[in-house]
């Protein structure tokens, strides 16, 4: 949601809540944070949050972007997260999280996202390093399949495996859950989401 991101407060649990942050000529016009516990829930909190955004922007004559949120977005915005602790968690910069919201995430990124919030992958504080060889075998995978699943293609993974080029934090993540027993292919998802881009993340 334009204008609205989650504020969590890892260090004061009882003031995480809703941060309203709207800008007009390089200067904010409003900048307000709206905890939980003072409307008594989550829920109530972000929509106290909504119409306060909506009547700053109306006052001020701020223009919002208008069009719908992508997956990615919507999935995280109601999972209570930030694009930093989703980045966080998927070891790549907040920047490529916006782009991925901006413009199509891959779509095994959405999967191991949506298993995030579900706790079936836990985040892990450090970034993984796991044998993509070893995990490919142990699906039964040629490399042109698995260069598949991450939108790449078939030389790039190669490289992948031999160590030639850097593999992205997130796909080491999905990597690592896999040889950790994650079942990938629970992971359903509609048409609309099965038909997103494959975007370059190097």
């Amino acid at each position: 949601m334009q204008g609205i991101s989650r504020d969590d407060r890892p260090s004061r649990p009882a003031d995480a809540g809703w941060r309203v942050r709207l800008y007009k000529g390089g200067e904010y016009v409003a900048n307000r944070h709206f905890r939980d516990a003072a409307y008594g829930s989550r829920e109530h909190a972000l929509l106290a949050a909504q119409r306060f955004r909506d009547d700053m922007a109306y006052e001020h004559g701020v223009r919002r972007r208008q069009g719908q949120s992508s997956f990615l977005s919507k999935i995280r915005v109601a999972a209570g997260l930030s694009q930093a602790t989703l980045a966080t968690w998927l070891h790549v910069s907040t920047p490529l999280i916006a782009r991925w919201e901006h413009q199509g995430a891959p779509v095994a990124a959405i999967r191991l996202v949506t298993a995030m919030i579900a706790g079936l992958v836990k985040p892990s504080p450090e970034v993984p390093v796991p044998d993509l060889m070893f995990v490919r075998s142990s699906l039964g995978l040629r490399q042109d399949e698995m260069a598949d699943k991450f939108g790449r293609g078939y030389n790039a993974y190669g490289e992948w495996e031999r160590g030639k080029r850097r593999v992205p934090g997130w796909a080491k993540v999905y990597i690592d859950a896999i040889a950790k027993g994650w079942d990938e292919k629970g992971a359903n998802l509609s048409v609309e989401e099965q038909n997103m881009p494959d975007i370059d993340d190097s």
